[in-house]
């Protein structure tokens, strides 16, 4: 199974990210009989986008394969093109990366079915 964790620094030491698009990086963690395998970190280049940077990096995780992601917050046109990918997401901001595969595999986390608001990119809100 191919985990992506939404991060700022990458690995499995780091903070999963509160948002999802606009992440600096996402450790890729491989997942074999329960244990982890392997830990690639990917920087996100997507994230420096005006606007689409959440469906750019969706498609980016899909074609690398990706079967769940891990975050904090996914605004609704990156859930809807993981969702379309059969990528499922789930709720971990705030945890370690390792914590938050360890509860993952656990099934500890929550599943976010309903997206949040976007919070950058040009269709950001005023507060």
């Amino acid at each position: 199974m191919r985990i992506a964790v939404s991060t700022t620094n990458g690995g499995l030491e780091d903070k999963v990210s509160e948002v999802f698009g606009r992440a600096v990086s996402f450790t890729i963690v491989d997942v074999e009989n329960g244990e982890i395998k392997n830990v690639e970190v990917v920087r996100n280049d997507y994230a420096v986008r005006g606007g689409g940077a959440g469906i750019a990096v969706s498609q980016f995780l899909a074609d690398k394969g990706v079967e769940v992601v891990l975050t904090g917050n996914v605004g609704p046109n990156a859930l809807s093109v993981l969702n379309s990918a059969g990528i499922k997401v789930y709720r971990a901001g705030g945890m370690k990366v390792r914590e938050a595969v360890e509860k993952f595999l656990k099934g500890e986390l929550e599943q976010i079915l309903v997206p949040g608001d976007p919070k950058f990119g040009r269709h950001r809100r005023s507060v």
